[in-house]
């Protein structure tokens, strides 16, 4: 297995750093991982090796504003700016591996971007797989405030508050916990505008669930004190045949950094084998 780091450039000139694991053998598949607020693709670094095991090509970025990429932390004019990273991500990869079946893989924020993108721009993927996303918090802010982020909007979209999201949220296990502590790429900021922008894309991928034409994989911990787990499930369950959901019990949100981290690995690795098979993509 290799792994390394590219330079990316998006359509509007944003410096984007990505990384790249590649299987020893030849790749069966191409997942594209798309990280949460905060964070950034250098925390998936084991999470890809495992799944290059399975002979998976594993590409990540940065989002503007996160990580090692250009931005303002915590901060994006419209959620339209990820979009065009993530679209800068796939037109790279579909370049680059035309041959091969694409995944799309959106944790927390990055579950609601891919799936926004899926809606907004393309879905000619093999399937997606979305763990914890950003559909329903499970603390959202009272109507009050998110009245006054409606209305700061127009005057301060910029300002940024804390999104206080503790590491003993994300994850149960203490070296999970002291890595997100000690992490100098993360950041806990969220602005005015990233809020509701996130917020928005939320309530319109809830209210169409028809749209969704490819496989998709959701998966959620049930002692998620971020996003709301019951969502996740009620969704994939109105999207219909094409999704499937694996409820992990008693997990917090970073399931691929949790107890559970196996059964999941053996949950979604299946998913995505039967997925290839049934679309004629295996030989």
């Amino acid at each position: 297995m290799q792994s390394s780091e590219f330079n990316l450039v998006a359509s509007d000139g944003t410096f984007l750093i990505g990384r790249l694991w590649k299987p020893a053998g030849d790749a069966v598949a191409v997942i594209c991982i798309v990280h949460g607020i905060g964070e950034h693709s250098g925390r998936y670094d084991q999470w890809a090796k495992l799944l290059c095991q399975q002979g998976f090509l594993i590409y990540s970025v940065d989002l503007r504003g996160h990580g090692k990429s250009e931005g303002r932390r915590g901060h994006i004019d419209y959620i339209g700016n990820y979009l065009d990273d993530i679209g800068s991500l796939i037109r790279l990869v579909k370049h680059n591996w035309d041959e091969l079946p694409v995944f799309l893989y959106g944790h927390s924020m990055g579950g609601n971007l891919v799936l926004n993108f899926l809606l907004k721009k393309r879905q000619d993927f093999a399937g997606a797989v979305i763990t914890s996303p950003w559909l329903r918090l499970v603390k959202p802010p009272s109507p009050f405030i998110q009245k006054a982020a409606s209305f700061f909007d127009h005057f301060f979209p910029k300002m940024t508050f804390s999104t206080g999201i503790k590491s003993d949220e994300l994850s149960s296990i203490p070296e999970q916990q002291k890595s997100s502590d000690t992490d100098k790429l993360m950041h806990h900021r969220i602005s005015v505008r990233l809020f509701n922008e996130l917020n928005r894309s939320a309530k319109e991928i809830l209210e169409h669930p028809s749209r969704f034409s490819i496989p998709l994989f959701f998966a959620h911990g049930t002692s998620d004190v971020i996003t709301d787990f019951s969502t996740t499930r009620q969704f994939s369950e109105r999207v219909g045949d094409n999704a499937g959901f694996y409820g992990a019990k008693n997990a917090r949100h970073e399931l691929h950094c949790e107890p559970v981290a196996d059964d999941l690995y053996f949950f979604l690795t299946s998913w995505i084998g039967d997925t290839l098979k049934t679309n004629s993509y295996a030989e």
